[in-house]
């Protein structure tokens, strides 16, 4: 019976060196991966690519990467006009390198050669002012030398003013990174489950960088591809009604567009024009250089969508909600510069149509740039 209970107390120290062993192991693999993560992953630049952020972890991923950066910082915060993903939807595979940072990324390696730059794409579908806040709140101890961002009377819509409709993102209210690259999700929230996910991702390396990956990997997640994949397979079996598909879909979308554009309202007590207030004071104390634009909507739509007189209107309010402009803000728009035939739909532009709207404003971010 003691000899028993002898080689069964062995067995269980085995047992336990073992998987001490085997978390030593792990562990020790984990660091390699880690270690080799910080070195190569900058290096390539795979940071700097545009992905659909929906993470803080993902956002915070770019920001580092920003921030960090030696050189002319140039940070692009806006909708889905900003992220540019509309162009692959539309069948522009090279979309990534058309978008409006990309081209404002070229237009000042042309104008300034030998000058290190980096125009960062924080462009997310559907940003509201709501969200845009919050943005510049977060991006503004990265210390940019500009930011930019667009507006849209879309926005401002009354259906962005309900319960629950406000914000786009609503883990941006309790997102911060302070100047020293410290990420926070809310130190009075969440309890102990927060406090780790905030402690690995300011210490881990690979699982700060998870979520970004599988943005850009995965279109958000594994899941997400696998729907992707199933997609394209149905429209491959579809064929020919494809297009068709695509036409109502374009129909659909500015049918919704109409019902927003038609409830467009810039009173002092929408949440949305509030939001834009607090940004431009924000910035102003912070005597950021911004550069705000209105790429306008497309010629041949916007009829449908707003009378002449009532879009003027609006225009003239939001110029006035914007002034007065100090010299660190400058305001561009609405832009009649855009052909319809650079759109992809009633708002968002193709390859051609960013590289119209770099030009337009590069040479206002030179301006800006020059008197930092």
């Amino acid at each position: 019976m003691v000899e028993a209970e002898k080689t069964r107390g062995s067995r269980g120290r085995d047992v336990l060196s073992r998987l001490a062993v085997t978390i030593a192991v792990l562990v020790a693999v984990l660091a390699c991966v880690d270690i080799a993560l910080r070195i190569v992953a900058p290096a390539s630049g795979i940071f700097r690519a545009t992905i659909d952020v929906q993470s803080p972890a993902a956002l915070y991923t770019k920001l580092e990467e920003f921030r960090k950066f030696d050189g002319l910082k140039v940070a692009v915060l806006g909708d889905s006009l900003i992220f540019g993903r509309a162009m692959r939807d539309k069948g522009d595979t090279a979309w990534q390198s058309h978008t409006l940072s990309n081209q404002l990324q070229n237009w000042l390696a042309e104008k300034h050669p030998g000058q290190k730059a980096y125009v960062a794409n924080f462009g997310m579908n559907g940003t509201l002012p709501t969200d845009l806040e919050n943005l510049v709140r977060i991006v503004l101890p990265t210390k940019p030398d500009v930011i930019v961002f667009d507006l849209s009377l879309r926005s401002f819509s009354r259906d962005f003013d309900r319960e629950g409709e406000s914000k786009t993102r609503a883990w941006l209210d309790t997102l911060s990174v302070d100047a020293n690259g410290t990420y926070s999700t809310g130190k009075e929230v969440g309890g102990i489950a927060r406090w780790s996910h905030d402690a690995l991702v300011n210490w881990w390396f690979l699982y700060r960088s998870r979520d970004f990956l599988q943005a850009l990997w995965f279109d958000g997640s594994p899941f997400n591809f696998l729907v992707g994949l199933r997609d394209a397979a149905d429209k491959w079996l579809k064929g020919s009604s494809e297009a068709k598909g695509d036409d109502l879909d374009d129909i659909v979308l500015l049918m919704r567009a109409r019902s927003r554009y038609e409830k467009i309202d810039l009173a002092p007590d929408n949440p949305q024009r509030q939001a834009l207030e607090r940004t431009l004071r924000r910035v102003s104390e912070a005597k950021q250089p911004t550069l705000i634009f209105y790429a306008t909507e497309n010629p041949k739509v916007l009829p449908d969508l707003l009378p002449q007189q009532k879009f003027a209107e609006l225009q003239a309010q939001l110029v006035q909600i914007i002034s007065p402009r100090p010299p660190d803000r400058v305001y561009v728009g609405p832009l009649t510069s855009l052909p319809a035939s650079e759109f992809l739909d009633h708002v968002h532009l193709d390859k051609a149509g960013y590289g119209q709207l770099s030009a337009e404003l590069g040479p206002r971010l030179d301006a800006m740039i020059g008197r930092r």
